[in-house]
């Protein structure tokens, strides 16, 4: 009887040691830049916790930052709103995703201000994602939900250290500015993006 009672004792108490020295998922905060539509902010939450093995959190809403406006075009640029995220998040998160529906840009082969869905740091901290552009043709709440989700784990996947993928269908694939390869997206990565990520198993 008391070999049994110390077996299950035994076994208890394995199974909180073992609970407390299990390295705890990666944090992803999501910080909404004014105002932003609450169902939007639960999709990507949801989108994010279906394909990534992390824990998501929601911050309460602040502005954009007022030193990424870019007046010529009333908009805001990607980079300077990166840059501020990274700089302000707790240490205890791991990842941060800038979440707005104001238009945002950023400089590349293609010109000075060249308007995006999303931008990623590399390896980095944080990225961030608008919703402008996502109803472009008209889309429908299903499709405009659908490109949200591959936007963000797009993004987010560049803070893990994934760049641009060629194969087809990959998450990861470059859009260069166009939704229809949003469109055609899996929304899943390939096998060799999948075995970079903290996926969910």
């Amino acid at each position: 009887m008391r070999m049994k009672i110390f077996g299950v004792s035994f076994l208890y108490l394995w199974s909180l040691i073992s609970g407390v020295l299990a390295d705890p998922p990666p944090v992803v905060a999501i910080q909404p830049l004014g105002p932003v539509k609450q169902a939007d902010v639960q999709r990507v939450q949801a989108g994010i916790e279906a394909l990534y093995a992390v824990s998501v959190e929601v911050l309460p809403e602040k502005p954009l930052p007022k030193s990424a406006y870019y007046p010529p075009r009333d908009r805001y640029k990607a980079d300077g709103i990166i840059e501020v995220l990274a700089a302000e998040a707790a240490p205890r998160i791991s990842k941060v995703i800038g979440f707005t529906a104001r238009d945002i840009s950023t400089t590349n082969d293609e010109g000075k201000d060249w308007g995006i869905f999303g931008l990623g740091q590399l390896g980095g901290r944080a990225c961030v994602i608008s919703t402008f552009r996502l109803r472009a043709g008209k889309a429908d709440a299903k499709l405009f939900q659908a490109r949200l989700v591959k936007v963000v784990n797009h993004e987010l996947g560049h803070t893990f250290g994934l760049d641009h993928c060629p194969t087809a269908g990959c998450f990861m694939q470059d859009a260069v500015g166009k939704i229809a390869t949003v469109d055609g997206e899996s929304g899943k990565p390939c096998a060799e993006c999948a075995a970079r990520l903290p996926l969910v198993k």
